[in-house]
């Protein structure tokens, strides 16, 4: 059995599933913890703490996409 373990300080809306684990059976738990349950580098998880704060609407230009290419033509079905 592998166990895979994040702490995050604040939840995000969707938690991405590693490659590995998915169509796997899998049991979840969210488990909410005391904030003295959290203290150093487990606090930050993967993430530094307000970070999403600091970048939130920072993006100054343009999008710009690529060119996706030629729709590819397929057979028809018989």
């Amino acid at each position: 059995m592998r166990a895979l373990r994040r702490i995050y300080d604040s939840l995000p809306p969707v938690i991405e599933i590693p490659p590995d684990l998915r169509q796997r059976h899998v049991e979840v738990v969210f488990l909410e913890l005391e904030d003295s349950d959290v203290t150093g580098a487990a606090a930050s998880a993967d993430w530094p703490a307000g970070l999403y704060e600091r970048t939130a609407g920072a993006w100054q230009g343009e999008l710009f996409r690529e060119p996706q290419g030629e729709y590819e033509q397929r057979l028809e079905l018989e």
